[in-house]
C-alpha cells in the first residue's frame, strides 16, 4: 500500500529532526572508539610492529623490544577526541630518542593506518544508525 505525501513528509521531517540532534554523536563515537584503538595499539605492541604493521628493529641481543610498552600506554576519549599517550622511556623509543636512537613507532603520527581507520568507521556507522533508529 502506497504512502500518501503527508506520511512521506512526516517521515522525512523525523529524519531531519534526528539529523539536527547529532551534536553528541562525535563524543559518543570517541567513547566507543577509544577501547578499540587501545586494543589495536596493544596488539601491535605484542606483535612488535609499528602502526603500519612493519616489524620493529630487534634489540642488540636479537630480542623483541618493548614487550612491556603497554604499561606506558593510555588511550582515552576527551569529548570528541581520542587521545593516545605514551609515558617514560617508551615514549623515547617511539620518538627514536632513547639510547641507540632507534625509532620504534607505537602511535600513528601523520594519519591513521587503515585497520585503525576501519575501527573508527565501524563504530561511527553503528552509532549513527542507532541514533537514526532512535536507540
Amino acid at each position: 500500500m502506497a504512502r500518501d505525501n503527508g506520511q512521506a513528509f512526516a517521515e522525512l521531517q523525523g529524519w531531519i529532526d534526528k539529523l539536527n540532534t547529532l551534536d553528541d554523536l562525535p563524543s559518543e563515537v570517541a567513547k566507543d572508539v577509544a577501547p578499540a584503538l587501545d586494543a589495536k595499539i596493544r596488539a601491535n605492541i605484542s606483535a612488535g610492529v609499528d602502526p603500519e604493521g612493519k616489524p620493529w628493529q630487534l634489540t642488540k641481543e636479537g630480542k623483541k623490544p618493548l614487550t612491556n610498552a603497554g604499561a606506558a600506554l593510555t588511550v582515552r576519549a576527551i569529548s570528541s577526541v581520542v587521545q593516545a599517550k605514551l609515558e617514560g622511556h617508551v615514549a623515547l623509543h617511539h620518538l627514536g630518542a632513547a639510547k641507540g636512537n632507534v625509532r620504534r613507532q607505537i602511535l600513528p603520527s601523520s594519519r591513521l593506518p587503515q585497520p585503525m581507520t576501519e575501527a573508527v568507521k565501524q563504530v561511527a556507522v553503528k552509532r549513527f544508525n542507532q541514533h537514526m533508529k532512535g536507540k
